[in-house]
């Protein structure tokens, strides 16, 4: 694991002065994440293949794998054929056919009338004179009725004729309906009661003359209809998740082998068109994601293993969930990604992560938008149930907090949608699980994650600084002095976090160890010279200097040895900065050599506070041990001296990297004047015996009048306190 995790770490480091190497990576890590989440995201979009055809006995039952909306051509073409049929055509009327048939009956009667007259004509000669000038064809039927009628008759048969033919014409009478006007102007005809002769010559020269006088639009019609065909909406079919396509033994049907392509389900065909929107999807999810970072966490932006780290955690949460989305929507546990964010990067980025997660996870649901609410919400409750684990919160109240968001957000959606009483409670109690789940897998993959990445989280913080620790029980035991010491500048330095914006966890646990390197020499640092002789009075300043410098060294070295992370490393070697050891700097000047004495000789080595938090354990460390020395401190000289430490850190450059502005060291200061206050009180005076007994304790414990082996960079009120020596 230590070597991968050092190949991972070597890759994707980032090269110096090498712009391009750095855009090649990542612009590869995001291909390949791109490709990884496709690659999840479209599995259901390759189906089993299903070959059938139409009329064939099918051996299975076929279910649909996601709900589909597609257009029915067949069905949208037969009520577009339906439609046509319902729109009536456009006809005009022609005004001329009434009156060429007005006129025609007019000719014909008359020349009947003249034929009639001449008497010379045999009733042979006169029909056939008849069918010879009649300006149309008649039926010899007819004409011998006109050769029989007297003038009577064939004026009252005239009128009843244009009778008939003005009323159907006038009607108006289209191709289609001629055959019905002639049969019902023959029974027009036999009840006018004039006779058979009559109703036959009427009926013969109506049937005759009658004639379509509606003409087709052909122009108007068409509009009509594509008028019509344009309102028409496609006919839309919706097939569910789970609807039974076909059933074993039923007969497969054309319509439903269009189902089954429109599904992509027949003969295992891909659908391009959703491979290409899916495409595009996480492009964009991608494209602004990383926008975001850009624009709102740049240092993480910045990181490429923190951006492996993001790409990482969301393709493990898509595998869980799509695992988990064959049981049951509801029972995916996508609120892991977001804890595992929050916890291992920033909050902020784990809302993100919880919207990324919510958009993929649409996908798998089919856009089911229950589903992608309970997921987008539930997993915002857990970022923000672990945003305060310095404050007591844990990852298992995170994922009760997650349970109980889930079950409200799924039974309300439910009532919103009307579903079943008893269907709502147990997809609720599914998304109660899936956040418990979601603590679960956290606890589980969170130790990996961070020991791959090498990333410190509140909860490991929070696991060292539990008193049980082994090296916290070794610092104990040998060096009770600085035990307690540690303690105090914890509690100063947690304080004084919280109020100027720095991490409060960091900041307690680098001070219970920032001090661990004197195990190695406890009795060379006062706190722990309980009636004990001070070596420091037998051994050169230099070398003083050197062993008390060096509980620096011996930090970093036990560290190495615990595995300590590299933030409680950075404020070990931090802590100290630069700062001069000025009580043997002090001593190493007095001596006959003192002119030939370097200053730097007598310095830490660095590097001065790069953080907040480290500057924080620097002050506390230094004001602690100076207000300690202090031999009858009241509230004015513990002011006094706080004021006065802080503005010599500032003063010798101490405070130039770490980030804190004059205001927050202001308030860094009331802080501690007001903790350093309620500790250092005044105490009531002994008796005199009891006097007398501390006065020797006091002698025989410090032989000099300067406690060596405490910070003598601060002077306080003549005395020299050197805290890095304590």
């Amino acid at each position: 694991m230590i070597s991968v995790n050092n190949k991972l770490r070597d890759l994707f480091a980032q090269p110096v002065n090498i712009q391009t190497h750095s855009i090649i990576r990542r612009t590869v890590v995001f291909f390949v994440f791109f490709a990884l989440y496709m690659l999840c995201l479209s599995a259901d979009f390759i189906p089993e293949k299903i070959s059938m055809q139409i009329g064939q006995v099918s051996d299975r039952d076929v279910i649909a794998p996601r709900t589909v909306s597609y257009i029915d051509n067949v069905k949208t073409k037969k009520l577009e054929l339906e439609v046509m049929a319902s729109v009536a055509n456009v006809y005009d009327m022609d005004i001329a056919v009434m009156a060429k048939a007005e006129d025609d009956v007019k000719t014909i009667f008359r020349t009947a009338q003249a034929i009639q007259l001449d008497k010379t004509l045999t009733t042979e000669q006169k029909t056939g004179k008849l069918t010879h000038e009649l300006p149309v064809a008649l039926s010899s039927t007819v004409v011998a009725g006109l050769v029989n009628l007297d003038d009577t008759g064939l004026l009252k048969t005239e009128d009843y004729t244009k009778s008939i033919l003005r009323k159907y014409l006038q009607r108006g009478i289209r191709d289609d309906d001629i055959d019905i006007a002639r049969k019902q102007v023959v029974l027009e005809a036999e009840e006018l009661g004039l006779g058979k002769n009559a109703e036959a010559v009427v009926a013969g020269i109506a049937q005759t003359l009658i004639r379509p006088n509606f003409i087709l639009n052909i122009r108007e019609s068409d509009k009509r209809k594509q008028s019509a065909l344009a309102n028409i909406e496609s006919v839309r079919e919706t097939v569910r998740k789970g609807q039974i396509l076909v059933r074993r033994g039923d007969i497969v049907t054309s319509e439903q082998i269009h189902v089954m392509e429109e599904l992509g389900l027949y003969a295992g065909n891909i659908s391009e068109v959703r491979v290409l929107g899916l495409t595009l999807f996480v492009l964009l999810v991608m494209g602004i994601s990383l926008g975001y970072l850009y624009r709102f966490a740049y240092p993480i932006y910045n990181n490429n293993m923190h951006l492996i780290l993001l790409g990482l955690i969301v393709l493990v949460t898509l595998l869980i969930a799509k695992v988990a989305h064959y049981y049951s929507d509801f029972a995916a546990p996508i609120a892991a990604g977001a804890l595992l964010t929050a916890i291992l990067i920033d909050p902020r980025v784990g809302l993100l992560i919880s919207v990324i997660m919510a958009m993929f996870f649409g996908v798998i649901v089919d856009h089911d938008l229950r589903a992608v609410v309970a997921a987008l919400i539930g997993g915002m409750a857990g970022v923000y149930s672990v945003t305060k684990m310095a404050h007591g919160y844990s990852l298992a109240r995170g994922g009760v907090w997650i349970a109980v968001i889930n079950f409200l957000v799924i039974g309300s959606t439910g009532l919103i949608q009307q579903l079943n009483g008893t269907e709502i409670l147990f997809q609720g109690m599914l998304g109660a699980i899936s956040g418990i789940a979601s603590a679960v897998i956290t606890t589980g993959i969170l130790p990996y994650l961070e020991h791959v990445f090498n990333i410190t989280t509140p909860i490991k913080l929070l696991d060292l600084a539990k008193p049980n620790h082994p090296l916290l029980q070794r610092l104990l035991l040998n060096a009770p002095g600085t035990y307690h010491h540690s303690v105090l500048v914890g509690n100063l330095a947690e304080t004084a976090a919280v109020t100027v914006g720095a991490d409060p966890v960091v900041v307690r646990v680098g001070a219970y160890y920032h001090d661990i390197g004197k195990l190695k020499r406890p009795y060379f640092f006062i706190e722990n010279q309980s009636g004990c002789e001070n070596p420091h009075d037998k051994i050169a300043p230099s070398l003083s200097t050197l062993i008390v410098i060096s509980h620096i060294k011996d930090g970093f070295d036990l560290c190495k040895e615990y595995k300590l992370p590299q933030v409680i490393v950075d404020i070990i070697q931090q802590h100290h900065g630069t700062t001069l050891a000025s009580y043997f700097y002090k001593r190493a000047t007095e001596t006959e050599h003192g002119e030939c004495v370097i200053e730097s000789d007598f310095r830490y080595e660095g590097p001065t506070p790069q953080t907040k938090e480290a500057a924080l354990v620097m002050l506390a460390d230094s004001c602690e041990a100076a207000v300690r020395s202090i031999s009858k401190p009241n509230v004015n000289r513990i002011e006094a001296t706080v004021r006065k430490i802080i503005r010599e850190r500032l003063q010798d450059g101490q405070l130039d990297e770490c980030n804190l502005t004059l205001r927050d060291l202001k308030i860094i200061g009331d802080v501690y004047i007001r903790l350093l206050s309620s500790m250092f009180h005044s105490r009531i005076e002994y008796p005199e015996a009891l006097k007398e007994l501390e006065r020797r304790k006091t002698k025989s414990g410090n032989s000099n009048k300067q406690p060596a082996g405490k910070d003598d960079s601060n002077h306080c009120n003549g005395t020299n306190v050197d805290a890095s020596v304590k």
